[in-house]
């Protein structure tokens, strides 16, 4: 980098400061989603993020601390959306599950499967984060499909006796799996599935138990 560029950089910093820790948090999970949580040093978070060592002391106490806020941040936008994408979508308890689960899981956004594999080692890793990462990302999404299930009961769409918190279980944790599984998909004969096709195929199959019985 040539000393203008440098120079731009910290200059950019110093105009901004309200920013600093925004920018830091999203090189920090890209850092961490690329090496690993044991493997990444915070000397290469700063250098991602462009700033000093001492810049992310100045912020978050550790490296687990880091890993954990970034995590947050990453889970708040990405609920944020979610909710959003609900309140678009007005329609049937049906039409709100099938919006949710191709918002959550659809497109071609590989930082998403970087997440959840980088989440699958802190759990030995780092098992305080992700106990915390549990209760602020898994249960959180079952419960909001779960509250949606509930409506799709109240007004008739589904059936009184379903059981809204073990189909949202089951069904955001079976997706997780299988997508978390299309890592390995070239080295393990028939393993790869198409994700819309996967996301599509649930949530049918997930209605269709949901439905009241003829």
């Amino acid at each position: 980098m040539s000393v203008h560029a440098r120079k731009a950089k910290t200059l950019r910093w110093e105009r901004r400061p309200e920013e600093r820790p925004q920018e830091l948090l999203e090189a920090a999970l890209r850092v961490f989603a690329a090496r690993g949580y044991r493997n990444t040093r915070l000397d290469e978070v700063a250098a991602a993020a462009g700033v000093t060592k001492g810049a992310l002391y100045h912020y978050f106490a550790n490296k687990e601390d880091l890993l954990l806020r970034a995590l947050e941040e990453y889970q708040e936008r990405a609920f944020g959306r979610l909710e959003q994408a609900l309140r678009d979508e007005p329609g049937s308890a049906s039409a709100r599950l099938r919006v949710l689960f191709r918002r959550a899981f659809g497109g071609n956004d590989p930082a998403r499967i970087d997440v959840l594999l980088l989440l699958q080692a802190t759990a030995n890793e780092a098992p305080d984060v992700y106990r915390r990462w549990l209760a602020s990302g898994p249960m959180k999404g079952w419960r909001l499909i779960a509250r949606i299930v509930d409506e799709g009961r109240a007004s008739g769409e589904f059936r009184d006796d379903v059981d809204a918190e073990v189909a949202a279980r089951v069904m955001l944790t079976g997706l997780m799996g299988q997508l978390i599984w299309q890592r390995h998909a070239t080295a393990v004969p028939g393993l790869r599935i198409d994700g819309e096709r996967l996301i599509d195929a649930a949530v049918e199959f997930m209605l269709a138990g949901l439905r009241p019985r003829r």
